[in-house]
């Protein structure tokens, strides 16, 4: 008996001398850190005065573009020539149909291959009746409490701002970028980005390879992780891909008092249970590795559990789950947005159905969650099919090691000390996904602070950037031109 107990013993010992080995060689990469930074002093009123007054055109995409107020398009982009007049002076660019703007800035190097930064200039509306709701009028553009209010603020009018500014600066300087810049500026980002996708094939016609772009989608999170004090700068490798399928039954009809054992709303709610009650398979891998940058500043307990995730995979997974933002970072989502069935109380219906969003995690494809969700449901009364005419894969991943990504991380290190740098997956849709063929390497980050009230208030009420943080990000783009060499 003590042999088996000694051998118990040593087992146990073994296991945990490993886990402990395992945990202490979970740390982050060590980044190259350049020079100490040049600043330049920047005015936050002015600076803040621009974003402001960008704030107050209704740039709204609509998937009907004749219901798109053109003139606000218009009015914003005479804004953009008033405020940043070296920038269309100096810079060629052109207008691609709808309103899209693409600069081109050339550099002193043919050989290096061009660069890209995107923004987009369109914003989504305020929902009818919610803008007494908000604390300044959505489109006022108002200054106050050290924020910067309207719609557009973060999402996304601090980029096409932020961009302009930096570049604007760097002409007066005059600057000459080491390799060609491309700025690049869509008019329907909210609505699937056809502008986005007329400058990626512009730029395919030329011959272009991109040696690194970056868009929105990433920002400084602010009390968002639990357990974790500081500041994270989530810099976005990939995006998840996007499709909604419609499940669909086909009833008799007639009246409810006379139902049968089942309705055709019956049989969609018991397809929609199954598949709310059986989420898609998890992958770990992008938690992982996001845990795994954020190194001690996450406690040691956790990261034992992260670092040996081959022994602790179920009971992280089931934990996890249960957490809405990390959740959507492992998996592909399902989400049960649109039910129809009879068109009153007391009739059956003749066909009802339902709209399930998938966001898709990269290694999954639009056709895999088409036969999972079939195998899941498992019920041939069922029509499965896309909806909206809307969908894309998700997109490649870049690498955390390349040079692009080792640069920005420095820089946002020197421009807020402090702050910790992690890839994380985008779970939503940007522009930087039709440029795949032309970019070798997408990033999507934006370097203001978002945390829970600004998380809150993107494609919500009270849209606002806090005016320290938008100053920041100014910074990090003027910085990223400048080092636009090494990328």
């Amino acid at each position: 008996m003590k042999r088996i107990f000694g051998m118990l013993l040593g087992a146990v010992l073994l296991l945990t001398a490993v886990l402990v080995i395992r945990t202490l060689q979970f740390e982050p990469p060590q980044f190259e850190a350049s020079e100490t930074l040049a600043d330049v002093d920047w005015s936050e009123a002015e600076l803040a005065a621009g974003l402001a007054g960008a704030l107050r055109f209704p740039t709204i995409s609509n998937i009907d573009a004749d219901a798109v107020d053109l003139q606000a398009f218009e009015d914003f982009q005479a804004y953009l020539k008033q405020r940043f007049p070296r920038v269309f002076a100096q810079i060629p660019h052109q207008r691609l149909p709808g309103g899209t703007l693409l600069f081109r800035w050339s550099g002193n190097s043919e050989a290096l291959k061009p660069i890209m930064l995107i923004a987009h200039q369109d914003v989504v509306p305020v929902i009818p009746g919610t803008e007494d709701q908000w604390s300044y009028p959505p489109f006022a553009g108002t200054i106050a409490d050290g924020y910067i209010w309207g719609r557009g603020a973060i999402d996304d009018k601090a980029s096409v701002i932020g961009i302009l500014e930096a570049t604007e600066r760097l002409l007066e300087e005059d600057f000459v970028p080491p390799r060609t810049v491309y700025l690049g500026f869509g008019h329907d980002e909210e609505v699937g980005g056809k502008g986005a996708q007329a400058m990626a094939a512009l730029l395919a016609e030329r011959g272009e390879s991109l040696a690194f772009l970056l868009d929105e989608g990433g920002v400084i999170a602010k009390d968002m992780l639990p357990g974790v004090a500081e500041r994270v700068a989530l810099i976005g490798p990939a995006e998840k891909g996007y499709v909604s399928l419609k499940l669909s039954a086909d009833g008799g009809g007639g009246h409810s008092s006379m139902p049968p054992q089942q309705s055709a709303a019956g049989v969609v709610a018991a397809a929609v249970a199954r598949l709310e009650s059986n989420p898609l398979p998890a992958d770990m891998q992008y938690t992982v590795d996001f845990i795994r940058y954020l190194g001690d500043s996450v406690p040691f307990y956790q990261r034992l559990l992260f670092a040996n995730n081959w022994l602790f995979e179920p009971l992280l997974e089931k934990v996890l789950s249960s957490q809405a933002p990390i959740n959507a970072g492992m998996r592909t989502t399902t989400a049960v947005t649109m039910l129809q069935g009879s068109v009153r109380d007391n009739v059956l219906p003749i066909i009802a159905y339902a709209v399930v969003n998938f966001r898709i995690l990269p290694g999954d494809t639009i056709d895999g969650v088409q036969q999972k969700v079939a195998e899941i449901i498992d019920d041939p009364r069922i029509r499965i099919e896309t909806y909206g005419g809307f969908g894309n894969n998700p997109s490649a991943v870049a690498s955390p090691d390349s040079a692009g990504f080792n640069v920005l991380a420095d820089l946002v290190r020197q421009v807020s000390p402090g702050t910790l740098v992690a890839p994380r997956l985008v779970v939503a849709a940007t522009d930087a996904r039709h440029f795949e063929e032309v970019s070798e390497n997408s990033y999507r980050f934006i370097g203001v602070e978002v945390g829970p009230k600004e998380m809150k208030g993107i494609h919500g009420t009270d849209e606002r950037v806090s005016i320290a943080s938008y100053v920041e990000a100014v910074r990090i783009y003027y910085h990223l031109l400048r080092r636009s060499a090494e990328l």
